[in-house]
């Protein structure tokens, strides 16, 4: 009887194990799939963007930040030459 119960919950073990590790694995697999076709998407997208027709010129320009610095703030530093 004993051993009949124990085969029984192995049995079910093994069983939900192998279950659970297809189900996973799918459900994980689906996912990657998923990402990677966005991710080649969006490379795609940006890959058209970047083309530049013959003779077409595209300046990237960010202009540089104000730094609105009192005369109070900030150190003063001596400076000394050294020759």
């Amino acid at each position: 009887m004993f051993f009949k119960v124990l085969i029984i919950f192995l049995g079910i073990y093994f069983i939900g194990r192998m279950i659970i590790r297809g189900v996973i694995s799918w459900f994980l697999g689906d996912t990657a799939r998923n990402m990677n076709d966005q991710l080649r998407r969006q490379q795609e997208e940006m890959a058209r963007q970047r083309k530049k027709r013959e003779g077409q010129v595209t300046i990237n320009y960010q202009p540089k930040a104000n730094k609105n610095i009192g005369k109070d703030e900030g150190d003063y530093v001596d400076f000394e030459e050294v020759k």
